[in-house]
């Protein structure tokens, strides 16, 4: 009885073991998945930080470039708001679209041109084959026209603007168009907007600049009129220098008959090189055979 008892005590006690051992290897294996889901957690927390710092400082970017718009448009509208600077401005924008589109070139175009009458136009545009020059004026009256941005409601505005801009015409006719000058001038108006609007609700002065010889253009339609004077500046240069122009293809034809021929014999020396160098060939390995064969002694009748 008491060895039964025994068996049964140290099975019991074998169970409780065995049940201990594998509560703690589920605790361990939570403990492990915790930490890993932990680590997850962590990985997880850092890269949302990391979005987050990305974001803050994409953010600073923007906020940085908005800023410096809104002070550009600040030095914009005080630019608008002198007279003196408004002309500046066009002064500068015109000069910029004239150096872009045709680089420092006094053959296409002039800044600050003296006139004989003591007049200075802004720009001169020279003609090809012309020596009469197309003056630009970039000293346009804007000063009503922001009057009718902040008022659109206001005619009187509307009103003063064209006074403003007819005197101009005459002011520019009166001043550019002389003898030394083309039957035109330019009036060059340094926005887009204000172009536009003088076209839908000024278009009558559009007759009278017409009738005045004044040509009205904006930044765009001022790069057709410079395309246009480059394209026939080329052809003009083309056609005065023809006869030279086919003196050098005519050369240049020589010069390519030449390159064939010498191309040619080159090919056909490539050629005689070729056979010369497969006759060495065989000359060598004939040589290099009988020399083997001597040295091993075994001589070979041929």
């Amino acid at each position: 009885m008491e060895i039964v008892l025994s068996i049964i005590c140290i099975v019991l006690l074998v169970v409780v073991i065995y049940l201990l051992y594998t509560t703690q290897m589920k605790l361990h294996e939570k403990m492990v998945q915790t930490e890993a889901n932990s680590s997850s957690l962590d990985r997880q927390y850092n890269s949302i930080i990391t979005m987050l710092n990305d974001a803050s400082t994409s953010l600073g970017r923007s906020d940085t470039k908005i800023n410096q718009m809104i002070n550009d448009m600040h030095d914009i509208n005080v630019i608008m708001t002198n007279t003196k600077k408004r002309g500046t401005f066009g002064e500068y924008q015109l000069y910029h679209i004239l150096s872009l589109y045709c680089g420092d070139n006094s053959h296409i175009f002039e800044s600050q041109y003296h006139l004989s009458n003591g007049k200075i136009g802004d720009a001169a545009l020279h003609l090809p084959g012309n020596t009469k020059v197309l003056i630009i004026d970039s000293k346009f009256p804007m000063e009503n026209y922001l009057k009718i941005v902040d008022n659109p409601k206001d005619v009187s505005y509307h009103n003063e603007f064209k006074k403003n801009v007819k005197k101009h015409i005459d002011d520019i006719s009166n001043k550019y168009i002389s003898e030394e000058t083309l039957e035109e001038a330019v009036m060059f108006i340094p926005s887009e907007a204000i172009y536009l609007y003088l076209c839908d609700e000024c278009a009558d002065l559009y007759d009278y600049a017409h009738n005045k010889k004044v040509l009205m253009t904006s930044p765009s339609t001022l790069m057709g009129v410079i395309f246009t004077l480059i394209n026939i500046t080329k052809d003009f240069n083309r056609s005065e220098n023809i006869k030279e122009i086919e003196q050098r293809i005519i050369k240049l034809k020589e010069d390519t008959n030449r390159l064939d021929e010498r191309y040619d014999r080159v090919m056909k020396n490539l050629g005689t090189l070729e056979k010369s160098l497969k006759d060495l060939a065989i000359s060598k390995d004939k040589i290099s055979k009988t020399i083997n064969q001597a040295y091993d002694g075994a001589i070979e009748e041929e």
